[in-house]
């Protein structure tokens, strides 16, 4: 048999009382322990007294009517399973119930004992699984917690480390320079060569902390881009002469090829010249001595700018070309290399060129080599836009809405102080958000967010500014002015969103 059931009937109908006391008494090898009260108030103390298995609940009582006396209930007792008893056969009124919190609703009268009986199991059954739900939830809520805890110690253990290799990689690379230049006295070539390997070391280095860095701020949401108008020559000049030493001490030659007449790009210029290092470094290092490493540069009609890093290493199996942009993946290959690497230069490149509103592609024959490019888009606004939205609806559905703002300062301020208002507004981007400098006073900027996030954004520059124009040697920045042009959402609004930035960009044609 087993153990007996407690069960509080609440009703103030003397007949329906009994009626529901003797479906009890005729069921089967249960037995339960029936009691009673007429009122709210009653109920509610009896159930703060001891626990009941399960709760029988009319929702008209004296004083108390309609689904107002479930909620009474509930809030007072969360644990007690209830089912409601009523003399009302309505469906809408039994689904708000069920929504209310009961884990049943019976219609007077039209109900066996056995079927009561089922009810009750079924009840007390589905409110133990509830709580068991609430008390795993609840533990899950604490270890994701606790996990948020560590990944964010994590992070910043990370940022810590990474930026005290900073320092001794400094030191390390401007002693090899005097030793290497003689002055501290002369060195033979041999020498030379050998502190070569050292400086080249210490760039890897320098390249492992720098992704490490980018990878914590790519998690926490903080990677951001400096975009601007510049030149891919400008870019791979600034380059050329340390990757060719880097290829000098693997015994790789390395030439530089860009075409006359490259179209202006806008892009964040560090980070992609943080792509044509690591994949021109990858390349080095999987190549022999006596390979060829080539670096060129050709205008691409759909995409700006193409820039492609082939070399005649080993190449890459079809099965494993996207293996490689994983994360802390690297393929085994028969090139043994003496400088291990983390696995992140191929994701970061991907992440930067993705950053820049670019396109990344590999193209490879086993045995015969590889080509790495990637694209930058032209210093055409409304065609970066038109990049930038079509990583937004890459999104989920609730971040595909795009808002518009403008800023400006007055005109008299001095040059230096709109370079760092640039700065300022430079800083605050986030991964999905853009900014256009329009003159040297005014900027557009466009923000894929949400709206709590967009509230987050304009918290974060306010706080910004107040620690700039606190700790700003000239003074505080000029009054800077932004407002709101509006929120478009990409599913309707697309078009509307357009007409809104042909306006700010090309002003002139949208009057046309």
């Amino acid at each position: 048999m087993d153990k007996h059931i407690s069960v509080l009937v609440v009703d103030d109908d003397q007949v329906d009382l009994e009626l529901t006391r003797r479906l009890f008494t005729g069921a089967p090898r249960t037995r339960f322990v029936i009691e009673s009260a007429e009122r709210l108030d009653e109920a509610v103390r009896l159930a703060r007294d001891r626990a009941y298995d399960v709760m029988l609940l009319d929702l008209n009582l004296p004083g108390s009517h309609g689904l107002a006396t479930l909620e009474a209930v509930r809030r007072e007792n969360e644990q007690t399973p209830v089912i409601v008893l009523s003399g009302l056969n309505d469906e809408e009124t039994a689904l708000r119930s069920l929504d209310h919190g009961a884990q049943d609703y019976l219609v007077k009268g039209q109900f066996t004992s056995d079927m009561l009986v089922n009810a009750v199991r079924y009840a007390m059954q589905r409110q133990q699984l509830l709580q068991e739900i609430t008390s795993a939830k609840a533990l899950v809520e604490k270890k994701n917690k606790r996990l948020a805890e560590m990944y964010e110690t994590a992070h910043r253990f990370v940022d810590n480390v990474s930026h005290e290799f900073r320092t001794p990689l400094t030191v390390i690379k401007e002693y090899t320079s005097l030793l290497r230049d003689g002055v501290v006295g002369a060195i033979s070539d041999e020498q030379r060569g050998f502190l070569d390997i050292v400086n080249d070391r210490a760039d890897d280095l320098n390249t492992m902390v720098d992704d490490m860095l980018d990878v914590g701020r790519l998690e926490a949401g903080r990677l951001g881009a400096w975009r601007k108008n510049c030149t891919v020559a400008e870019i791979i000049g600034s380059l050329g002469s340390a990757l060719k030493r880097k290829a000098q001490v693997k015994g790789v030659e390395l030439t530089i090829d860009v075409c006359d007449g490259l179209a202006e790009v806008y892009c964040d210029e560090e980070k992609a010249a943080r792509v044509i290092v690591n994949l021109t470094v990858n390349a080095i290092k999987f190549c022999q001595p006596g390979s060829h490493v080539r670096i060129a540069a050709v205008n691409d009609e759909r995409c700006g700018v193409r820039i492609a890093i082939s070399d005649d290493g080993p190449g890459i199996d079809q099965a494993h070309r996207d293996e490689i942009f994983e994360r802390f993946k690297q393929l085994h290959t028969d090139v043994r290399s003496s400088c291990k690497g983390f696995g992140l230069g191929l994701n970061i490149a991907k992440v930067l060129v993705d950053l820049n509103f670019g396109e990344m592609d590999l193209q490879s024959t086993l045995g015969q080599g590889s080509t790495f490019s990637f694209t930058l888009p032209p210093a055409e606004p409304l065609k970066v836009i038109e990049r930038y939205l079509e990583r937004v609806k890459c999104l989920s559905q609730q971040e595909q809405q795009v808002s518009v703002l403008t800023a400006s300062i007055v005109a008299t301020a001095d040059a230096s102080s709109a370079d760092d208002v640039d700065w300022y507004l430079n800083s605050l981007l986030r991964r999905n958000d853009l900014l256009f400098r329009l003159c040297t006073n005014q900027w557009l900027l466009v923000i894929a967010a949400t709206a709590p996030d967009l509230e987050a954004f304009q918290a974060s520059a306010k706080s910004m500014l107040r620690d700039i124009n606190r700790n700003r040697p000239q003074g505080p920045l000029p009054q800077l002015d932004m407002s709101m042009e509006g929120t478009w959402p990409l599913a309707d609004g697309e078009a509307e969103l357009w007409g809104a930035l042909h306006e700010k960009l090309e002003p002139e044609a949208a009057h046309v």
